[in-house]
């Protein structure tokens, strides 16, 4: 039997409600629909029994959307929560940033609706463990280095500022990365297309925008360890730039366009959003895996499996899709280790990144022998890209050079 979902719609115009009801009323079999009339209401639904999935208007009078979600989160942070609105003011969308998830713009087709309410369970082929999908609901943002803030600061104050070297310091960031794409892929923003890279992002948003985001909404959050957590969140930077360059080069060698090339970037970039997550959330217990792979002949994402009953590449990849980001980019970073079991066998993004893992730099980078895997030789046959391995490790061994890591 199909698992249900709990989802509760909270809105104070019946009409909608009305609406919201027919639309998922077809959907009985999947989805157990609850309806509220206001953030209190809602509150005291949740007060009786957990749902899964919580969406809410944005504009209701007493408790509005961003406080009914802000709530929500505290109260219940494993609750997948979606913000649907007709209203866009920016500020009002601002104040979403932190506690939503999705973004979704009224009218909303019950197509939409479905696979938006849906999406959690769809993503748990990926992550079995219930405690870490809490954590993962339940997180309101990633640190990012000092010195980013400070950049940044600078760039910001600067008469010269630019929006293109706002862009750049963000992409050599992979919270600040995540964040930024996370809010400019919402139904608010992303009306033309979808955005793919921190430069559209920027450019969408403007630099005032940024700058307020940056200094004075608190999108992005400075990282307040010290000492060898600071260096292993450096280190752990690096190789997510040295991975993301290589990503956009290898694309770029199979005929990738700018387009593709440029997301390529932002796939490998954001393939260690999950090491990430499991340093901010359980500091002690990652420290350990990271020493153990220092004294022990085991990869990293062996231990990780071994400590958290998952790696990091299926733990970004389930936030990233609990973030509204595109199939092909989860699915990269999912089957990264193993792409012969992607669904797809011609998905560029995750060719790249499988071969930029193997051939490019390693981390921690204390285990420079040690491959995270082996090439899974299926996949690439399948996708036709044996011929271009000889390539594809001259161009590594050239960058990592170039970088100090070869």
């Amino acid at each position: 039997m199909t698992e249900r979902l709990r989802v509760l719609f909270v809105d104070d115009d019946h009409n909608v409600l009305a609406g919201l009801r027919r639309s998922m009323h077809s959907y009985h079999d999947r989805c157990e629909s609850l309806f509220a009339m206001s953030g209190q209401e809602g509150l005291e639904i949740l007060e009786k029994a957990p749902v899964d999935v919580v969406v809410s208007d944005m504009r209701m009078p007493s408790m509005d959307g961003a406080e009914f979600l802000t709530r929500v989160r505290d109260l219940y942070p494993g609750t997948v929560r979606i913000i649907l609105s007709g209203y866009a003011a920016q500020d009002s969308i601002m104040r979403t940033v932190g506690p939503a998830h999705l973004y979704l713009a009224k009218p909303c087709s019950p197509e939409v609706l479905l696979s938006a309410v849906t999406r959690p369970l769809a993503l748990r082929k990926f992550l079995s463990s219930s405690q870490l999908r809490s954590t993962l609901s339940g997180l309101t943002t990633l640190p990012s280095l000092p010195e980013m803030f400070v950049a940044l600061e600078n760039e910001f104050q600067s008469p010269n500022g630019s929006v293109q070297t706002v862009a750049s310091i963000i992409s050599h960031d992979v919270a600040m990365t995540a964040e930024l794409l996370k809010l400019t892929n919402s139904a608010y923003f992303a009306a033309s297309g979808r955005v793919s890279t921190p430069l559209q992002a920027v450019r969408i948003l403007g630099f005032e925008t940024v700058q307020s985001l940056v200094l004075r909404i608190g999108i992005f959050r400075q990282l307040s360890a010290t000492g060898n957590a600071a260096n292993i969140m450096r280190a752990l930077d690096t190789y997510s730039v040295h991975l993301g360059m290589l990503s956009k080069a290898l694309a770029k060698a199979e005929g990738a366009d700018d387009t593709v090339s440029g997301i390529s970037y932002c796939v490998g970039l954001l393939s260690t959003i999950g090491c990430l997550v499991l340093l901010d959330s359980y500091p002690d217990k990652m420290m350990e895996v990271l020493r153990r792979t220092e004294g022990e002949e085991i990869t990293l994402a062996l231990a990780e499996e071994a400590a958290f009953g998952a790696n990091h590449g299926v733990v970004g990849a389930y936030l990233l899709g609990l973030w509204g980001f595109a199939d092909p980019i989860v699915e990269a970073i999912a089957y990264v280790s193993q792409p012969s079991l992607s669904p797809v066998h011609d998905n560029m993004f995750l060719t790249a990144l499988h071969g930029s893992t193997i051939l490019g730099p390693t981390f921690p980078p204390t285990k420079p022998d040690t491959l995270p895997f082996e090439w899974d030789m299926s996949y690439i046959r399948s996708a036709g890209k044996e011929a271009s391995l000889p390539k594809w490790r001259d161009m590594a061994i050239k960058m990592k050079a170039e970088w100090g890591d070869g």
